[in-house]
């Protein structure tokens, strides 16, 4: 799918909302696919997993294409977050972030984790998750634990 985008993209612009995934998974996997597997050759039998099935999915959209998505897993741990390359560093992953937070204190989480792709660990230190141990090699790329204490919803 080849989209145009007008840039600068205002955080107003981008639509971010918790989908079904059983619905949506189409919208879900199309940038999934164009962000892990395409532009990380990320095998496909590796980027989609069964907790996908009971996760809660934010999808970002910005003029109804879909540009932006990630999942909060049943125990608390943010994951598969991925943004279109011509859409990037124009507030989507901020827009997810917020929502998959704002989830996990809904759902009486005290706290998230994710695997942060090293190139991406002060995007998520600037959200306020905390780096733990040392930096881990999965999936071919460099990836560092990283937690965040929440407040009560």
């Amino acid at each position: 799918m080849v989209t145009t985008l007008s840039l600068p993209v205002t955080q107003t612009e981008i639509i971010t909302k918790v989908i079904d995934y059983t619905l949506d998974k189409a919208l879900v996997h199309t940038v999934r696919t164009e962000v892990f597997v395409h532009e990380q050759q990320i095998p496909v039998e590796l980027e989609i997993d069964i907790l996908d099935l009971t996760s809660q999915h934010v999808l970002a959209t910005y003029n109804g294409f879909p540009v932006g998505t990630g999942r909060l897993t049943p125990d608390g741990r943010i994951g598969r977050v991925a943004v279109s390359r011509p859409i990037r560093r124009q507030g989507v992953g901020l827009c997810i972030m917020e929502q998959l937070i704002r989830l996990a204190q809904q759902n009486h989480h005290r706290e998230v984790v994710l695997s942060a792709q090293y190139h991406a660990v002060e995007f998520y230190e600037k959200l306020g998750f905390e780096r733990e141990g040392d930096a881990f090699f999965e999936v071919g790329i460099w990836h560092v634990a990283m937690r965040k204490r929440l407040l009560p919803a």
